[in-house]
């Protein structure tokens, strides 16, 4: 029984692939952010000059300063996710995706969301916050 179980389940990673199945857990729980990566599309964006790590933890403080509920912090990966942004549903989610620039200096402080209107409310607090500590390029 055992191992039929187990032919079973590699035969399942050989043919959907590892990262479907690690994703199925993340989608359940509600951690995946591909809905938020495929909204990327339609982000607001801005480049500030400086270092990636202090770009990071300016963007986490800002966020916590203004009481949203970080959802996801994943600093190595650089993505952050708030929920609880006041005027709209407690679940709507937006992503800050922070990243070097591939084309120039700086880092890219990215905002994707479902909601566009959750996405301009949460870009009008962080980029002004960021604008006071960081000059934009």
């Amino acid at each position: 029984m055992k191992i039929k179980l187990l032919i079973s389940i590699i035969c399942c990673l050989i043919v959907c692939g590892c990262a479907s199945v690690v994703d199925v857990p993340r989608n359940v729980l509600g951690f995946s952010r591909r809905s938020l990566v495929a909204h990327k599309t339609n982000s607001s964006f801005q480049v500030y000059q400086a270092p990636l790590d202090e770009v990071f933890q300016a963007v986490a403080l800002a966020l916590e300063k203004e009481k949203y509920y970080i959802f996801t912090k994943d600093e190595p990966g650089g993505f952050i996710s708030v929920m609880n942004i006041p005027g709209m549903v407690d679940t709507t989610e937006v992503g800050v995706f922070i990243a070097r620039q591939t084309d120039g200096p700086g880092v890219k402080v990215e905002l994707a969301s479902r909601s566009t209107p959750a996405q301009r409310a949460v870009a009008a607090v962080l980029f002004s916050k960021l604008a006071e500590e960081f000059r934009k390029i």
